[in-house]
C-alpha cells in the first residue's frame, strides 16, 4: 500500500480524523492523558509509518469494514513522517502543559492542533510545508524528497494525476 513513491492518502486522512476525535474527547473530558497518548501515536508513526496505531486501525478495521477505500497517490512518506514528528512534539508539549497545571496554555495548544489537523485534512499540511521549507534551506538527509511539480504549493496533497518525485 505504501512505498517510496506511493502513499495511501485515505490512511492519512483517517488518522487525521482519529487525531481530531482524540483531541476533542480530551478537551471535553478535560483530561491530559489522551493528548499524551496521541503524542506517542505520532511518535510511533513518525518512526515507522506502517506501525502507526491509527494507520493499523485504518488497515485492519476501516478497510475491511468498507468504511473507506484506498486512495494511493504518487508521493513520498518522508514529509508525512516529519509531520508526525512535529505532531509528537506539539502534543507532548500540550500534554506537559496540562499535566503541570498550565491549563489555558495547554488547551490553546490543543485547539491549535485540532485546527491544523483539520486544515491538513482539507489538503494542506503544516508539517509537510515545514519539511519542504527546510529542504529549500539546504537540509538534506531525512529531508531528501521535494516535490518537482511547481504547480503545487509546498505542503499540499498531491493530485491523483500529478507525480511528485
Amino acid at each position: 500500500m505504501q512505498n517510496s513513491t506511493t502513499v495511501d492518502h485515505n490512511a492519512i486522512r483517517s488518522a487525521q480524523l482519529l487525531t481530531i476525535a482524540t483531541l476533542a474527547v480530551s478537551a471535553i473530558a478535560q483530561r491530559w492523558e489522551p493528548v499524551a497518548a496521541l503524542a506517542m501515536v505520532f511518535l510511533v508513526t513518525a518512526l515507522s509509518f506502517q506501525a502507526g496505531p491509527f494507520i493499523l486501525m485504518y488497515r485492519w478495521l476501516f478497510l475491511p469494514l468498507g468504511l473507506v477505500q484506498p486512495d494511493p497517490r504518487v508521493d513520498h512518506l518522508q514529509p508525512h513522517r516529519f509531520g508526525q514528528a512535529v505532531g509528537a512534539v506539539s502534543a507532548a508539549a500540550a500534554a506537559a502543559l496540562l499535566y503541570l497545571g498550565y491549563a489555558t496554555a495547554g488547551w490553546i495548544l490543543v485547539a491549535v492542533l485540532i485546527l491544523l489537523t483539520a486544515v491538513s485534512f482539507g489538503g494542506w499540511c503544516i508539517g509537510c510545508f515545514i519539511y519542504f521549507q527546510l529542504y529549500r534551506l539546504g537540509l538534506r538527509g531525512f529531508f531528501s524528497r521535494v516535490p518537482t511539480d511547481t504547480r503545487r504549493i509546498a505542503g499540499t496533497r498531491p493530485g491523483r494525476d500529478l507525480p511528485h518525485d
